[in-house]
């Protein structure tokens, strides 16, 4: 598949898409937002849930009270990103922070159903019946706002394929019997009827959407992919693409996804073996159509991901790996090993990948704590790295915590963008090979010969 365009706008195959959670957390997730320039028109995921404000979370922003005024979410994104800088004043004044216009990048809108999940079983007093005919609102209310906001393209409705329990979660009785007794299988299949009924009676629907598909184990997902395709004809209705869902993480996930695969000892490779055989499945029966996987954007996994068949892919790493860092840790970057305390957790530096010319970088891939990284190491020319000179320079930014809190937060977004154009850049680099092993060929190294293999295992050559 080449490059596409979603409402006048490209969007390159492969492409990583950067995750924005701002309305999910503080401090890190607020200044996202701020230096999105940074990453120019690198596509974004948001988080329905997060942004809506019909429910009440913990880091709900007031910014977005009134964001359904929009015409575009574009417009919205734009209004927040000034009010934070001009009346929270987060943003570091000798970065040159400049205006970005959102309406640049190709925003997907996933729902955040697993949150929303809990929010209609609580609003049911957990009764299973009640919550069939609530929850299919609260997806049409979704559709609705994706369609107002003009939203680029939309991830359907369904339940999400785990929970996370916090608060008092998991010892909320109720709740965890509600888990029990939800057929999710049942209730994604109503879902995704009503999905195509309210889209069928809306043919002007604005967003392009992609069917989520779900298994537990690989012929669940198959079967689930076929299911998708008979309702498509049923109804004579298609949908753009397909969002894979289930697959970001390998914990308690069925031993038959790995079955027939003779798993390579590097870790990486291991952990992307998952997504790619679930991308393998759907590309096998839907052909050259748009698919995304959700939350399998990590590096090692973009490689096996794309020659499998996928189109795009996002992860919340970069941002993760730089959210390790704590205040503490600011005080002690140029500290002896000896003096820094245990509580001190330093933000995590994305090493190796390719410099901003296309060569490949010597180092191999890694998040490694900033306090480690060598003053010399040489930066690789994004956008991101040519805000500052070196690495000591990054580290001095980092160390005003202190002082200049802005400072500290603008040294995490540099880590956090750096790693996020790396992310991109791969998939520029990948695009340019017909197949997995010329690319492994020309791009030699230890993480992508253990990726082959497992390539050549799931795609029987």
């Amino acid at each position: 598949m080449n490059n596409i365009s979603i409402h006048n706008k490209v969007l390159p195959i492969p492409s990583f898409f950067q995750v924005f959670n701002y309305g999910g957390g503080a401090g890190d997730k607020t200044r996202e937002l701020v230096y999105a320039g940074l990453s120019d028109d690198t596509p974004a995921l948001l988080n329905y849930y997060y942004i809506n404000n019909n429910y009440t979370h913990s880091f709900q922003s007031p910014y977005f009270n009134n964001i359904l005024s929009f015409d575009k979410i574009g417009d919205a994104l734009n209004y927040v990103t000034e009010q934070i800088i001009t009346k929270d004043c987060c943003f570091y004044k000798e970065s040159n922070v400049k205006p970005y216009d959102f309406n640049q990048k190709v925003i997907l809108l996933d729902s955040g159903s697993s949150n929303i999940v809990k929010y209609v079983a609580k609003e049911c007093d957990y009764n299973i019946e009640k919550f069939k005919t609530k929850i299919v609102e609260h997806a049409i209310n979704y559709y609705d706002f994706a369609n107002k906001l003009k939203v680029d393209m939309v991830v359907a409705f369904d339940l999400g394929g785990k929970y996370t329990f916090k608060d008092d979660e998991a010892n909320n009785v109720k709740l965890q019997t509600f888990y029990r007794q939800l057929d999710n299988v049942e209730i994604n299949h109503l879902l995704l009827v009503e999905t195509i009924k309210y889209l069928i009676r809306t043919p002007n629907f604005y967003p392009y959407v992609l069917a989520t598909v779900h298994g537990n184990t690989p012929n669940n997902y198959k079967n689930y992919t076929k299911e998708i395709l008979k309702l498509e004809d049923s109804f004579n209705y298609h949908f753009f693409g397909f969002a894979l869902g289930g697959i970001a993480s390998s914990k308690n996930i069925d031993a038959s996804w790995y079955e027939g695969i003779d798993l390579p000892k590097n870790k990486k490779a291991r952990d992307a073996t998952l997504p790619a055989r679930a991308i393998n499945i759907v590309h096998n029966i839907v052909g050259n159509r748009y698919i995304h996987a959700l939350g399998c954007g990590g590096y090692p996994n973009i490689p096996l991901n794309y020659y499998c068949g996928a189109s795009s892919f996002d992860a919340a790493s970069p941002a993760r790996r730089v959210g390790d860092g704590n205040g503490l840790s600011t005080s002690y970057i140029f500290s002896p090993k000896s003096m820094i305390p245990a509580k001190a957790k330093f933000s995590k530096y994305f090493v190796g990948g390719y410099n901003a010319d296309g060569s490949q970088r010597k180092e191999d891939f890694d998040y490694t704590s900033l306090y480690n990284i060598e003053n010399d190491l040489s930066l690789c020319g994004c956008n991101a790295c040519k805000k500052v000179n070196n690495i000591n320079e990054l580290k001095q930014l980092y160390a005003q915590q202190a002082d200049n809190a802005e400072a500290f937060y603008y040294a995490k977004q540099l880590m956090n963008v750096h790693a996020i154009l790396q992310h991109r850049k791969l998939c520029q680099i990948i695009a340019q090979y017909g197949s997995m092993e010329d690319f492994c060929i020309d791009n030699p190294n230890k993480l992508n010969r253990a990726l082959l293999s497992v390539y050549k295992q799931l795609v029987g050559v």
